[in-house]
């Protein structure tokens, strides 16, 4: 078990076994640690996900937490959807959202900047290239000098 997140390794993938049998995504699971801890259940699926479905993934994964109670810290649950500007946690998110817009940040300035907004065009190995749209020019990065990646919504 993970000192710094319990509920990583396998609990984490039993959790994602019984949302991905809902036919939802568990996208990604937060662990903030306290006198009662919160853990975060962020779910989705194609077309976004409704409160129905993030009541049924918190009784699911109530179920299996409950079932490893004396193992666990004190905790409260929170099931939610990533929203409209959802994170790109991964590099499979990424993939996924090519050529949508999205807001990158970075670990450190990349050519005088923290922050860029335009097109994910590609995805090669570990790199994302995208084209900003207030610079007009393509930035490739790696993945790992991403402090976070997030959709830009499209209303």
């Amino acid at each position: 078990m993970d000192r710094e997140n319990p509920f990583r390794g396998e609990l984490e993938e039993t959790l994602r076994g019984a949302v991905t049998a809902l036919g939802l995504e568990l996208c990604h699971l937060d662990w903030k640690p306290g006198r009662r801890g919160t853990l975060t259940l962020t779910i989705d699926r194609e077309g976004g996900v409704s409160l129905g479905d993030c009541e049924e993934a918190s009784r699911a994964a109530s179920e299996i937490l409950d079932a490893c109670e004396d193992s666990l810290p004190p905790y409260v649950l929170e099931v939610e959807s990533p929203g409209l500007d959802r994170p790109l946690w991964t590099l499979s998110d990424c993939v996924r959202f090519r050529g949508k817009r999205v807001t990158v940040r970075f670990h450190r300035a990349l050519e005088g900047t923290t922050r860029i907004k335009g097109v994910l065009e590609d995805i090669v190995e570990d790199r994302l290239t995208v084209l900003d749209e207030d610079r007009h020019r393509r930035y490739t990065v790696p993945f790992g000098d991403v402090k976070l990646a997030r959709l830009v919504p499209e209303l």
